[in-house]
């Protein structure tokens, strides 16, 4: 009986190659995470309601390494102290009900904000509403920025 003998060449530029993958990959995501947080920010102040602007230019980006497993987390937050305005009960009220809050209907700054930018929704959970429009293109763009790693 014989056994044909398989000889593989190569193993170590492969193992290189992973390697340069591996360290290239957090990179291309963490750029794309960055991106796409910037644009949810941006599209959560755009349908954010618009009284004297504190909470409006409140809406921030907190990025951080979580050390356990070494991941890039970005959350995008409404709330703080805004030209001496503590704003943190004021954005949870009107993120999760500002509808509600409302006895004589939207603001005249809210209601100029609306009309100078038509098909947009202005009012509860703006922060929700773009990270939920926002969730495909991520997705997308991950997988695309890996790809582009794994390409290079």
């Amino acid at each position: 009986m014989s056994f044909a003998k398989a000889t593989i060449t190569g193993v170590g530029q492969v193992k290189a190659r992973l390697r340069n993958i591996a360290e290239k990959v957090p990179d291309h995501a963490a750029r794309t995470m960055r991106t796409i947080a910037a644009k949810i920010e941006k599209q959560s102040k755009l349908q954010c309601p618009h009284d004297d602007g504190e909470l409006e230019d409140s809406i921030h980006q907190e990025v951080m390494i979580d050390e356990t497993n070494r991941r890039l987390v970005i959350d995008i937050v409404a709330g703080g102290v805004v030209r001496g305005v503590d704003v943190d009960q004021y954005a949870v009220i009107i993120h999760e009900n500002y509808e509600g809050q409302l006895k004589h209907g939207p603001g005249k700054n809210t209601l100029a904000k609306m009309a100078a930018n038509p098909g947009v929704v202005i009012g509860s959970k703006f922060i929700q509403r773009a990270v939920d429009d926002a969730e495909p293109k991520l997705v997308k763009a991950t997988i695309e920025a890996i790809t582009t790693a794994v390409t290079e």
